[in-house]
């Protein structure tokens, strides 16, 4: 992911709303960029910076942690979806095979038909 993509996805990332696919290639820019790292932590700050005024919240918060506490937390998401969808397609292929074998077994006991 370039830079100027990451960029129109920071408000996305904050609204919780990317795909998949694009929060695993956002975090993976984010974690090698710095420029658009700090570009995050500068929305992240704003956005729960108003919403705590918004709920008249006057307590103090290390909002700079919290945002590592989140691109924590979304990766590992990210990985667990990952790993989901390996084993999913582990057992799909296993399904697959375990079938072919049964169908193949059943065949094998059964007199085909003579053609001619």
């Amino acid at each position: 992911m370039k830079c100027e993509e990451a960029l129109t996805k920071i408000e996305a990332y904050i609204d919780h709303t990317l795909s998949g696919r694009e929060l695993e290639e956002f975090l993976e820019h984010v974690k090698s960029c710095r420029e658009c790292y700090d570009e995050l932590e500068t929305y992240y700050i704003i956005s729960v910076g108003m919403r705590y005024l918004e709920e008249e919240n006057l307590e103090s918060y290390n909002i700079p942690k919290m945002l590592q506490e989140d691109l924590h937390t979304r990766e590992r998401q990210v990985r667990r979806r990952n790993i989901f969808r390996k084993t999913a397609v582990f057992l799909g292929v296993l399904f697959f095979i375990v079938l072919l074998v049964l169908v193949l077994s059943y065949l094998g006991h059964q007199e085909l038909p003579r053609l001619f």
